[in-house]
């Protein structure tokens, strides 16, 4: 039988976590699905794990290394070899829950939606649950405008929970990825969000893994500054007509951008005191006394307790964590 989906899986070096992505996959209680593993020129056993499966429904394609800023170039191959109508996204070091594909495809059959998707488990390098990463106060349907103003402020979406229509990513012109920009998620759910309604499940439809080797854990400046670009050129890029729809205007998009600047400074001042790195725990905390006041007295705090060589972590731990904790270890 055709494929209903296609499961796009890109992977680079994840000898200790694929094994788990495909399993994840032929466990699903709904078998109509096809998985195309792309090998973006892993030089660990990967591709030796890979080839172990019997399974006519992955395939397995290997290319040479692009990195991250060809990521469009690799997504877009597989979505021109798909067969199935739907694409899901599982990235190689990820995995789902065995119901993810099924209750999915309910919601699709049943909703006139282009993207579907849920809440996620950040999970460590073991598999251990570190926190729910959820949709809150989100309604499970949300029109193309107010799916846009939230995505504006914060991209919400955790791609491996996401299914969406395969016609309407050929509509948008496959995966976007901006010049400059290392990921192609965001961008790609900002231009879905122009031609159709979203669907929210509050359900774990999709397990992140966080560990040492990702992208957004090294380069956590950077990913920042990329998501603040992309926000800002498609906020700029819409008609006039397109943003006087928006409750969202560019002040609140430059605000939002700000608060998860001074959050992220805070974060890697946690992350130094931990190491203690009392000096460099000090020039994070410094830029995070600019934010809200929650978090300029935790960071003064910290700054006080840093000249002292303490750790003030069991203190300013109290204080609740962003979605910028997705973006450091």
């Amino acid at each position: 039988m055709k494929p209903v989906i296609t499961i796009i899986t890109p992977t680079y070096n994840h000898q200790d976590y694929i094994r788990q992505c495909i399993d994840s996959v032929r466990a699903q209680t709904y078998p109509y699905w096809e998985q195309v593993i792309i090998d973006d020129g892993s030089t660990d056993n990967t591709a030796d794990i890979i080839k172990e499966y019997d399974d006519e429904r992955i395939i397995y394609l290997k290319q040479e290394n692009q990195g991250i800023y060809q990521l469009k170039k690799l997504y877009n191959r597989v979505l021109g070899l798909s067969n199935g109508d739907y694409i899901a996204i599982l990235e190689g070091d990820d995995y789902w829950p065995e119901y993810k594909l099924e209750r999915q495809m309910e919601t699709l059959e049943n909703h006139d939606v282009v993207l579907c998707c849920g809440n996620a488990e950040m999970v460590n390098k073991e598999g251990k649950l570190e926190r729910m990463i959820r949709l809150d106060s989100i309604p499970q349907n949300l029109t193309a405008n107010k799916t846009l103003d939230r995505l504006l402020l914060n991209n919400f979406i955790t791609a491996c929970t996401v299914i969406c229509e395969k016609r309407a990513l050929l509509g948008i012109g496959g995966f976007q990825q901006p010049s400059n920009i290392p990921f192609v998620d965001y961008p790609t759910w900002l231009a879905l969000s122009r031609f159709g309604d979203f669907y929210f499940d509050d359900t774990v439809l999709g397990y992140w893994r966080h560990h040492r080797g990702q992208i957004t854990t090294k380069n956590a400046f950077k990913m920042l500054k990329s998501q603040w670009e992309t926000s800002i050129n498609f906020y700029n890029n819409l008609s006039q007509k397109e943003r006087e729809e928006l409750k969202t205007d560019l002040d609140d998009i430059i605000k939002s951008k700000n608060r998860d600047l001074y959050d992220l400074n805070f974060l890697l001042g946690r992350k130094c005191l931990h190491n203690k790195d009392w000096a460099k725990s000090r020039e994070f905390f410094t830029e995070s006394l600019k934010g809200s006041h929650i978090i300029k007295f935790y960071s003064a705090m910290a700054i006080i307790g840093s000249f002292f060589k303490i750790d003030l972590e069991r203190y300013i731990s109290m204080v609740k964590r962003s979605h910028i904790d997705d973006l450091i270890e």
